[in-house]
């Protein structure tokens, strides 16, 4: 049975939720509950010195953030019209970008919008919703209905963090849907007039990556009668939206195979000149330095790869690998031509990023056109929520 726990923090721990930060960790309670409590029990924050409350945030049992802020007041009544308000509050943020720019964004975006540990992503009116915390079993039954209502979804198909999907923790199951049947799994969405796929089921994340929306529509701004390269490109949006665009060509280099499919099948949606795509399977380093003996010269370079530093161990490494990157891309863009190079590690700052590029785009040669960092739908209210940046630079 869930039940109210009351909870004071260290000094340093007080500040920094009166500030906005999310995440109370198990060392920083000083008083708490004796026993063990159920995962999503309410947590009232008071006030070392006043004793009055002044946040509140959901019990998880057995992690190390061990408290996951969802409102700061001194008063708060968890019922049904909390949770719509909530809803309505992240709608309203985004509200520019669904009625001018695309039918598929972000509707929830975990701690930034106080839902700590959730996901929602709308595709044309299918919701993917994926879980990362055991907080939410509780209260599914009463969100449920309400995200289908605020963000006027058929369905919402369940997607579970690894951890959590090994565990069996919740009554619902991976690609479980509620609402309307879905007839498929590739569900079509719409983005600055071009068309995509996404499997709502079995895709990565949630289907697509829809935080790359901007620099998306850059390339697409940029692409008319140019070369472009685009590596790491997964099921083919940067590419997609160059060929819409009026490129001259378009190599896209991954290492899965089905992706490239996918990006094939793309381009068919969307009614474009497959015989200007040159698609390359392989290991995007080797096929960076093929194209180099080869001569090949680009006018736009995307270099956009996975996370390279999912924890503290693998930053330094990770910082070579994008300086390696920008070296590459810097020996194939033609003069006056664009090299977009990405980040979606958390854990490298924007300036970490910048300073690797450094050692291999010489001012004198290079400069920056342009920084990227999160759309709107993908707000950020505490520093360790910022993990998107991209750089443009143009060769001189």
């Amino acid at each position: 049975m869930l039940s109210n726990i009351a909870i004071k923090l260290s000094k340093s721990a007080e500040t920094a939720v009166k500030k906005g930060h999310p995440w109370v960790f198990e060392n920083s309670i000083i008083k708490g509950p004796e026993d063990k409590k159920e995962n999503g029990s309410l947590c009232i924050l008071f006030d070392i010195k006043t004793n009055k409350p002044y946040a509140f945030g959901l019990w998880e049992q057995d992690e190390i953030i061990r408290i996951k802020i969802i409102h700061r007041a001194n008063y708060l009544k968890l019922d049904t019209s909390f949770w719509k308000k909530q809803c309505e509050i992240a709608k309203e943020k985004r509200r520019e970008l669904f009625e001018n720019y695309t039918n598929a964004y972000r509707a929830i975006h975990g701690e930034n919008d106080s839902f700590p540990g959730l996901i929602l992503d709308v595709y044309a009116q299918n919701g993917v919703l994926k879980i990362y915390s055991k907080i939410w079993k509780n209260y599914l039954d009463s969100l449920l209905p309400l995200l289908q209502e605020v963000f006027n979804l058929k369905r919402i198909i369940f997607r579970f963090s690894r951890k959590l999907q090994d565990s069996k923790y919740y009554d619902y199951n991976e690609g479980d849907i509620i609402g309307k049947d879905l007839s498929k799994s590739e569900v079509v969405f719409e983005e600055y007039n071009v068309l995509f796929y996404s499997n709502l089921i079995e895709g990565h994340k949630t289907g697509f990556f829809l935080d790359q929306r901007p620099n998306r529509y850059w390339v697409q701004q940029h692409a008319q009668n140019k070369d472009v390269l685009d590596v790491f490109s997964y099921v083919g949006g940067f590419g997609i939206h160059a060929l819409y665009a009026g490129a001259k060509s378009l190599t896209s280099v991954d290492i899965s195979s089905h992706a490239m499919d996918m990006a094939k099948k793309q381009i068919s949606l969307n009614k474009l000149d497959s015989s200007k795509w040159n698609p390359l399977t392989g290991d995007a380093i080797k096929i960076l330095e093929d194209l180099i003996r080869q001569n090949k010269q680009f006018d736009i370079i995307i270099l956009d790869p996975p996370s390279f530093a999912k924890q503290e161990s693998e930053i330094k490494t990770a910082l070579k690998q994008y300086e390696r990157l920008a070296e590459l891309g810097a020996s194939l863009t033609r003069k006056n031509g664009s090299l977009l190079l990405g980040s979606c590690s958390s854990r490298i700052s924007l300036e970490a990023f910048k300073n690797a590029h450094k050692k291999v785009l010489h001012p004198n040669a290079w400069e920056i056109h342009k920084i990227v960092l999160h759309d709107i739908d993908h707000p950020i209210s505490f520093p360790e929520g910022i993990y998107l940046k991209t750089i443009i630079y143009q060769k001189k």
